[in-house]
């Protein structure tokens, strides 16, 4: 089963936000290989709800370091992540 997370995010300030999904959006399919969907989605001008699903949970574990990396990287731009996990139910995409 697909297993997502979902990091819903809350900038310093809207350049830092800027910054942030400029590098996500070039880096982050790269970053995050086994990934099958990835989203970053700007909710507001200081906040932003990304989430990737991965084809199962131990594809989710392997990206943990990557992940930690990234946040490390960017903690001085972000005033606060609430991070939720879990099996997907759905992943529905019309093209």
């Amino acid at each position: 089963m697909s297993y997502a997370r979902i990091n819903n995010i809350t900038f310093i300030s809207e350049e830092f936000g800027d910054k942030i999904q400029a590098n996500y959006c070039a880096t982050a399919p790269s970053g995050f290989p086994e990934a099958e969907i990835l989203t970053f989605v700007r909710t507001g001008p200081l906040t932003a709800s990304l989430t990737s699903i991965y084809p199962d949970k131990a594809a989710y574990d392997r990206s943990a370091d990557e992940r930690k990396k990234r946040m490390a990287g960017n903690q001085e731009m972000i005033a606060n992540v609430d991070m939720q996990e879990g099996d997907v139910a759905l992943a529905h995409i019309n093209k």
